[in-house]
């Protein structure tokens, strides 16, 4: 009974995937084709090691723009930004960085870090955090941005997103930090929240009372840019 339906089952299988493919052999269309290429990007100058990458954005000309997080770099990976000099790598690179087709960097501004990223038909760029933010791709200059509500959820004051003071070969504790439970460390840290109970009905409360208080559609009402 069993290999009757496993049968039965493979057949609707292939039925299924012949009935996808159809009208697209109909029609003489095919699925896209991606190839690596593990010389894009070039190396980047100035001794730069991106941090992770957050956002990716292909403007008007076909070329890419890489938002990425420098803060995430620890001291390790920031040598070459001592003085004197202990290693051959590395420095902060800037969050935003611009590469062409074939992957030089064209273009570059530093900005508070984000959590994604677009640019539109004129090539003013966007970032996201808590707000958006809309930037002049040459000078790196904000240009415009979405207000944002007055408070956080856990009620402290929203504060907008500013460039970090970088002290040269100090890096962070890394990109994982606050994300991971530490044994003995009392629930701190994002990852600890999850085993604790009254810290999570906590912060459902804050974020039920966030909500009423600031009903979706405040930040579309409020835009401005």
């Amino acid at each position: 009974m069993a290999q009757r339906f496993l049968l039965c089952l493979s057949v609707i299988c292939i039925a299924l995937v012949a009935d996808v493919r159809t009208p697209l052999e109909a029609q003489g269309q095919t699925g896209p084709k991606y190839k690596f290429d593990p010389d894009w990007p070039k190396p980047l100058p100035n001794k730069w090691k991106l941090g992770g990458v957050t956002g990716l954005a292909v403007d008007k000309d076909d070329n890419v723009w890489v938002l990425n997080r420098p803060n995430d770099l620890t001291s390790i990976e920031l040598e070459a930004e001592l003085n004197p000099p202990i290693a051959d790598c590395c420095v902060h690179p800037p969050a935003m960085i611009h590469f062409d087709k074939k992957g030089n960097v064209i273009g570059s501004f530093d900005a508070p870090q984000g959590h994604g990223m677009d640019v539109d038909s004129k090539g003013f760029v966007y970032i996201g955090q808590n707000t958006v933010r809309k930037y002049d791709p040459k000078t790196g200059k904000i240009v415009g941005e979405v207000p944002h509500v007055p408070e956080t959820p856990e009620g402290q004051p929203f504060v907008t997103p500013t460039l970090p003071v970088r002290t040269p070969g100090q890096g962070s504790a890394g990109p994982v930090a606050g994300f991971i439970t530490v044994p003995g460390a009392g629930g701190r840290g994002r990852g600890g929240r999850g085993n604790n109970p009254d810290a999570a009905a906590q912060a459902a409360v804050q974020q039920d009372a966030f909500r009423k208080k600031y009903p979706r559609g405040y930040f579309f009402r409020k835009a401005s840019c």
